[in-house]
Parts: structure tokens; sequence; C-alpha cells
């Protein structure tokens, strides 16, 4: 679940620096806004459960021009090898950055398809998360003699049969964006074409 909340962590964290005009016109940023934006992200990322580095790091590869090493992660964020390695490797896991070997060192970026990683991610939360516990309930219910223990099995069984439906048709629905070329003014339309397809 913690990874699931990393996804959305970061969408959430694209509308934070939209909106606080973190860039200049130059397109480069001071230490004083750079330092500000990653304490934010640490901060947020320590109170939505996922680790104040994992914000942090992610928010140093968010501001660089191309791809960078462990080493200079480790320099810009202050944080130990072993701390910086356990962040990369929970964003790996999103996928929210990009890794490429050039040579002898591996190289880090920020992905910038989201909403593929998006995807993915949904994918993979239905597959390890949903349907081991809706099978975990379905197996287990008929085994419990008191009957009402029995009905909150069936409630949750329930309540987790109704999850995998939302995610199955969210996942289709980001299949859909990601084949589509969308222009922010055709929005609305785009959404109304995809909501006439699920009710097919």
């Amino acid at each position: 679940m913690g990874i699931f909340l990393l996804e959305l962590f970061i969408y959430y964290q694209f509308n934070i620096l939209v909106k606080s005009k973190i860039w200049v016109d130059d397109e480069k940023m001071s230490d004083e806004v750079m330092r500000e934006v990653l304490d934010s992200l640490a901060k947020i990322g320590k109170q939505w459960g996922i680790g104040g580095s994992v914000g942090r790091v992610w928010g140093f590869l968010l501001f660089k021009s191309c791809p960078v090493t462990q080493r200079e992660i480790e320099a810009g964020t202050g944080y130990s090898r072993g701390l910086v390695s356990r962040s990369l490797r929970e964003l790996k896991r999103g996928p929210m950055i990009e890794v490429e070997r050039g040579g002898r060192e591996i190289r880090y970026s920020v992905n910038t398809s989201l909403t593929e990683s998006f995807g993915e991610l949904l994918k993979r939360f239905l597959a390890e998360n949903i349907k081991p516990m809706i099978e975990l309930l379905s197996t287990s219910r008929d085994k419990i003699g008191d009957a009402k223990v029995r009905g909150t099995f069936l409630a949750v069984l329930h309540e987790y049969r109704k999850m995998n439906l939302a995610v199955l048709l969210f996942s289709k629905i980001m299949n859909d964006i990601n084949t589509m070329p969308i222009e922010v003014e055709n929005v609305e339309e785009v959404a109304k074409r995809i909501s006439m397809k699920i009710m097919i």
C-alpha cells in the first residue's frame, strides 16, 4: 500500500511545484528555493508514511537537467549512501525514476511518463494486495463457525471485490489515456469518450 501512496504523492508534488512557481525566468533555481522545495517534499513524504528521504531524493532528481550518479545524490541531499540506496529502491518500484548504466556507473533521473508508471503501479497493487486478500477471505469465510464473524468476513470480502473492480476500471482508463494524444483543451471531451467506452 505504501508504494501505491508513493505514486499519488508524486502527482501531488507536481501540483505543488506548479502552484508554488518555483521556476525562475532563466530556468535556474536558487539554492535557497531548492532547499525550501526539498524540505517541503521531505516533510510531505514523512507525513504520508513513505519516508522523508524518498521525497527529498525524488525532488533532487526533479531539478537535474541530466541523469546523476548516486554519489551526486548523496552530495546534493546530505544523505548517507545506505539511505540514498533505500530511497532509490523505493522510487524504482514506482517506477518513478529511470535508471541507466554508463560504463561503470549507474545514473538516475525522474521518470516523466507518470501515467504509464501509474498504470503499471495499479496492476501491481491489484496483483500484490487486492487479489491475495480476496483469496484469503474467500477461503477462510466457510471455516468460521460464528455467524456474526462470518458476516463481517463477507462484508469485507465484498468491499475488496468492489476495490478490485475499481482498480481494473481505472487501469483501463489509464491505458486508454496513454494511447491517445491529449491536448489540455480537449481534456473534457476525452473524458466523455472514455466514460462512454466504459459504459458500453
